[in-house]
């Protein structure tokens, strides 16, 4: 089992790649650039599509070399509306490497400003999601790494346009297959254009059978024909749900809770122009993500399921956003094997996950983790936001937020105390993870964590420094036994779920299990499945454990998204799987309520 999409076989001509496989090239010998730009942004009438509009979506199938992404970017760039965001959402099946990207945009030197911006993003091959943004520009790009079947239903999204470009159907039967198209159908606004450069009769049928209305136009180059598709049906309603997405709502935030998570999503929604006001009687990192240092890395797991593609897109999102605001100290972290049993069951996530989890004599070598200032992070991400710290004041909202730890308002989080400690020595040269972790402080000192407790009572802090020191005599003396001096140490509480799994977005509603429990129990749904989401929800972003520094960003970004009308930048499942709901609706199908 891979974690990973194999990269395409190409042959590399002077015109320029070739995939081997389907027999058929990424863009058009003559020019590339032209074809895009007139089979698929002036084929989706663009750039007066969007002209007046707060955001355009535009969904492709087919990412390729990203050729029609760059393209369509220049043209925002240049002609979008002065305050718009443009979604460009994509599914690959065969990403890129790279390198291989690099080399395709070295025959678009016209769109060099864009394209290195893109190389430097460039998405690691993990199935899944990933969201990329260049907000300078207002731009975002969500890739999705999977096969056209089994991506499309995770989209959650109202697209106004689609670029289809596959491989000919003649060579790549299934990215034109009969599920296609109800799909399409299900994502598309009214209104809705599509853009092709092919004419096979199959897809003419696909697309007027998902209520497009289909006319041929001149093709480009050597092609006689293309087609072009305007979507005239009605946007099919989705079926009720347990775990709805949240519904847009524009008002002023006020967010509960000055941590990470509440960090996170002060900057999601001040990027996208939000008012924010953030509350915590501590001020910001004034309780568990206040630590001296902390480690970023990856929760690793050797099993394709949502959560884990949700978990593995989240660490990706975290590590991009706190590189490129210069927060990361890109050291990597080794993970220490206890035994043989370690030794294999690492080797088969190494195998599974890819480039960079390489086995070593002694563990896991993890290239993408890092180290980073905790307070330094949390900064960064609230700065210019309202912070309150005089919780008692009133304030009337209808958008109220809680990204509290363990004291947040939801039943299913339990609190997890835990202390580090920090002495001076010499620190490793990469952060050392095992069941605890040792790693550098900014300050040149070496911080060792962490004690887990249940419940909200660290211990104290002499105790639980000595038990540290022992641990770590065992997995690292001679780093041990270079300390000096009293060690400081900090405790902290963290909020943890039953699943270990955070939780984002709507609370069970208050009528919840009258309304999803036949459904739970393999019964019909009730009459008032349809209606039974509150119009003003209590939200929620927590319950991170330990891992809120990979995790919180981009579930902040997918709250947004979601308060904004945005595409999700997660898999509906994923999502889903992440859900406040999931707990009562375990406990309805067990019959515990």
């Amino acid at each position: 089992m891979k974690l990973y999409c194999d990269p395409p076989d190409l042959d590399w001509r002077e015109t320029g790649p070739v995939a081997r496989e389907f027999g058929d090239i990424y863009f058009s010998v003559e020019d590339g650039l032209a074809e895009t730009r007139a089979v698929f942004l002036a084929g989706c009438g663009l750039p007066e599509a969007w002209q007046g509009k707060d955001q355009f979506v535009i969904g492709e199938l087919g990412f390729g070399t990203g050729l029609n992404f760059l393209a369509a970017w220049q043209l925002w760039k240049e002609t979008g509306p002065a305050k718009g965001w443009l979604h460009f959402i994509s599914i690959e099946k065969f990403p890129l490497r790279r390198d291989m990207a690099e080399q395709a945009f070295a025959a678009f030197p016209q769109l060099a400003g864009l394209s290195w911006q893109l190389i430097a993003k460039w998405p690691q091959p993990l199935k899944g999601p990933h969201r990329l943004r260049f907000d300078e520009d207002r731009v975002t790009l969500t890739v999705f790494h999977d096969d056209i079947a089994s991506a499309l239903p995770q989209i959650e999204a109202d697209v106004d346009a689609w670029f289809l470009d596959g491989f000919s159907p003649a060579n790549n039967e299934a990215m034109w297959a009969d599920a296609v198209w109800p799909e399409l159908a299900r994502l598309s606004k009214p209104g809705a254009r599509a853009a092709t450069f092919t004419v096979a009769g199959a897809v003419r049928r696909g697309l007027q059978s998902a209520g497009f209305e289909v006319e041929k136009e001149p093709g480009f180059g050597r092609k006689r024909e293309r087609l072009e598709a305007v979507f005239k049906a009605q946007s099919t309603l989705a079926p009720p749900t347990p775990f709805p997405r949240v519904r847009p709502n524009d008002e002023t935030a006020i967010i509960r809770g000055g941590g990470i998570a509440g960090a996170s999503l002060a900057y999601a929604l001040q990027k996208r122009g939000r008012k924010v006001t953030l509350l915590d009687p501590n001020g910001l990192a004034g309780g568990a993500s206040g630590a001296p240092s902390g480690l970023l890395t990856p929760r690793l797991e050797n099993a394709d399921r949502p959560h884990v593609r949700a978990t593995l897109a989240a660490f990706e999102y975290a590590r991009q956003l706190y590189s490129d605001l210069g927060l990361l100290r890109e050291e990597g972290a080794l993970r220490l094997f206890k035994d043989e049993g370690e030794r294999s069951r690492y080797a088969a996530i190494a195998e599974a996950m890819g480039d960079g989890y390489d086995i070593r004599d002694n563990g896991l070598w993890m290239e993408r983790a890092g180290r980073f200032n905790p307070m330094e992070v949390v900064e960064t991400l609230a700065e210019g936001t309202r912070v309150i710290t005089d919780t008692e004041r009133v304030m009337e909202a209808s958008l109220i937020i809680d990204c509290r730890g363990p004291v947040a308002a939801m039943s299913d989080l339990s609190p997890g105390a835990g202390r580090v400690s920090v002495w001076y020595g010499t620190p490793p040269e990469y952060p050392i993870v095992w069941g605890g972790y040792v790693s550098a402080t900014d300050d040149g000192r070496v911080l060792v964590g962490a004690t887990h407790e249940l419940g909200a009572e660290a211990g104290l802090p002499r105790a639980a420094s000595d038990k540290l020191l022992a641990d770590l005599k065992t997995r690292c003396p001679d780093i041990a036994a270079g300390f000096s001096g009293e060690p400081e140490s900090w405790a902290g509480v963290r909020a943890t779920t039953p699943d270990r799994l955070p939780v984002f977005g709507p609370l069970p509603p208050h009528d919840f299990a009258a309304v999803w429990g036949s459904s739970a129990r393999g019964g019909p749904l009730t009459d008032r499945a349809d209606d039974s989401t509150e119009s003003s929800p209590r939200l929620i972003l927590s319950g991170f454990g330990s891992r809120g520094f990979a995790h919180a960003p981009l579930l902040a970004e997918a709250l947004a998204s979601d308060l904004c009308g945005e595409p999700s930048p997660l898999e509906k499942s994923g999502r889903e799987t992440l859900h406040p709901s999931r707990f009562e609706f375990r406990r309805l199908k067990r019959g515990e309520i």
